[in-house]
Formats: structure tokens, C-alpha cells, sequence
């Protein structure tokens, strides 16, 4: 890791763990998946742009550790990103 601390997202599952739920149906899981994927856009374009703008301002003033913090969130919001268009395409496919 560059050097900063654990973030502990708390109420997110990691991937290993397994759901509790049952698994819906296709149909079901179809209207999830959609939603889920447009209900991503606006807050990773928020965050990613928060942070850019947060990151040009300040920037100059932080020490090292806190532009470490900068860096990570946009290496994490271009890989939701990838991720959102990937869930995007993988949906047009389906229809």
C-alpha cells in the first residue's frame, strides 16, 4: 500500500463474504442490475469530481500522506468508472 491508513467501509460486504439473501429471479435481477447502474453514475461523478477539484485546491498545501488519499480515491472512482460502463454494456448486450 502507499503508506495511508485502512479505510473501513463498513456497512459494504467484501467479495468473499456470501449474501444471505436468496437469489431473485432473471427478470428481477434485470431491473436490479439497471438500477444499480444508473443509480452509480451521479455519485462516482461526484466523488471524482469532488476529489479532482479538492485535489487541484488544496493540493499545494497538503503533506504527502493526505495527496496519497487523493490519488487513491481517483484510482478507485476510474475503476467504479470502468466498472459502471462495463455493467452498462454487459446490460445492452442482454436486452
Amino acid at each position: 500500500m502507499m503508506g495511508y491508513k485502512t479505510i473501513r467501509c463498513e456497512h459494504l460486504k467484501q467479495k468473499d463474504q456470501k449474501l444471505d439473501a436468496v437469489c431473485p429471479t432473471n427478470e428481477l435481477h434485470g431491473r436490479r442490475h439497471g438500477d444499480l447502474v444508473s443509480d452509480l453514475v451521479d455519485p462516482v461523478c461526484v466523488i471524482s469530481n469532488a476529489n479532482e477539484i479538492l485535489s487541484k485546491r488544496l493540493g499545494k498545501f497538503v503533506d504527502d500522506e493526505t495527496r496519497s488519499y487523493f490519488e487513491m480515491i481517483e484510482k478507485s472512482t476510474s475503476k467504479i468508472k470502468i466498472l459502471v460502463d462495463e455493467l452498462r454494456h454487459e446490460k445492452t448486450l442482454a436486452e
